[in-house]
């Protein structure tokens, strides 16, 4: 009970609000993430059309939560470009799960302020108003170095396009190769990649190398040429320093 009393307390009853509204959201979040049907089969549009006045049903609650479960992608993004908001690292995390981090850490040193200062300085009018920028100035600092470290988690990776493997070798894995079908097993970075190739000459058979020189978008297709061509239509050396 004492714990309920002092969050109810100003200024930490600022952060209690807030902090409620976070577990609300993230509820709705495990709801949607988890795929639960709070109600089941029953039918509840009639009964949620009446409580609700208009035509959103009671179910449409799990909707949201999957909704907002799935809504990561697109968290506001505040001050991504620099500032405040980036130096302290909020802005490495989605927004929802950095505000949920500062209302949590705002509220245990609003929490632990109110406890404690009035028996080291006595009882004070000014000494909740004080508080509260006091918790903020001091809490933010503290909620960006808890999610910095989970910046790489949500760190955008762009893949490869087909054109960055132009280039690579790629090893035939079809019996033949021609310009309407074939396949090569292409590797990247340790990773073994099956892709569709064709080659306008034929000679490719089975698990001869070739080299992707395109990639045909028509035929959605990499463009290879055998290797020994390819050698054999580069100058030799020394050819460049004879004449006739």
């Amino acid at each position: 009970m004492m714990l309920i009393e002092a969050a109810q307390q100003f200024p930490t009853v600022v952060f209690t609000i807030g902090l409620g509204i976070c577990l609300i959201y993230w509820l709705f979040v495990l709801i949607g993430a988890l795929d639960i049907d709070m109600f089941g089969d029953a039918d509840i549009s009639g009964a949620g059309k009446a409580l609700g006045g208009g035509g959103h049903d009671i179910g449409d609650v799990a909707g949201a939560g999957k909704a907002i479960g799935h809504g990561g992608d697109h968290d506001l993004d505040v001050d991504g470009g620099g500032g405040l908001w980036s130096g302290l690292g909020l802005a490495k995390v989605p927004i929802t799960i950095s505000v949920s981090v500062i209302f949590l850490v705002c509220w245990c040193i609003s929490l632990l302020a109110m406890h404690y200062l009035p028996d080291v300085i006595g009882p004070a009018s000014w000494l909740g108003p004080t508080i509260l920028p006091a918790t903020l100035i001091v809490g933010l600092p503290i909620a960006g170095l808890l999610v910095r470290p989970l910046g790489g988690v949500f760190e955008l990776r762009e893949g490869k396009s087909n054109q960055d493997y132009v280039g690579h070798s790629v090893t035939v894995t079809t019996g033949t190769v021609d310009d309407g079908f074939g396949q090569g097993m292409v590797e990247d970075g340790g990773t073994v990649l099956v892709i569709p190739i064709r080659c306008d000459k034929a000679g490719l058979s089975r698990n001869d190398k070739a080299l992707i020189i395109d990639f045909d978008t028509e035929r959605q297709a990499y463009v290879v040429e055998p290797v020994t061509d390819m050698l054999l239509a580069s100058p030799r050396e020394g050819d460049t320093g004879q004449s006739a």
